[in-house]
């Protein structure tokens, strides 16, 4: 057993309650932690036994393509797109951070994690 980790994949989107967060649309990053056997993969040193990280960005990708009012259904969205490609997965962990939401001061982030 082991964890595939994907941090730090930057977007600009467009989620958001108000209107105009939706309109302006705003930074966002999203880390992935994925629970998954390892074992075969690294005996095997094919990609074929792995978990593709490509396939894990691109869910990321779409999810964060398809505006939402809340980043708590984005993390949702995009652990489930990741627990369907791979049901063999004990647990999917998505956080996505919206950069310098607007709340009236300074705040570096706002973060929801959602675990499956």
């Amino acid at each position: 057993m082991g964890l595939i980790t994907l941090e730090g994949m930057s977007f600009y989107a467009h989620h958001g309650y108000y209107t105009d967060e939706r309109k302006r649309g705003n930074n966002y990053v999203v880390d992935v932690q994925i629970s998954y056997d390892l074992e075969a993969a690294g005996v095997s040193d094919d990609l074929d036994d792995a978990l593709n990280y490509e396939i894990v960005y691109q869910v990321c990708r779409k999810e964060m393509n398809n505006p939402r009012h809340l980043i708590e259904s984005v993390a949702r969205s995009i652990a489930h797109g990741i627990k369907g490609h791979f049901p063999d997965t004990d647990h999917v962990r998505v956080k996505v951070k919206k950069l310098n939401p607007e709340l009236g001061g300074p705040v570096d982030m706002a973060a929801c994690v959602y675990i499956v």
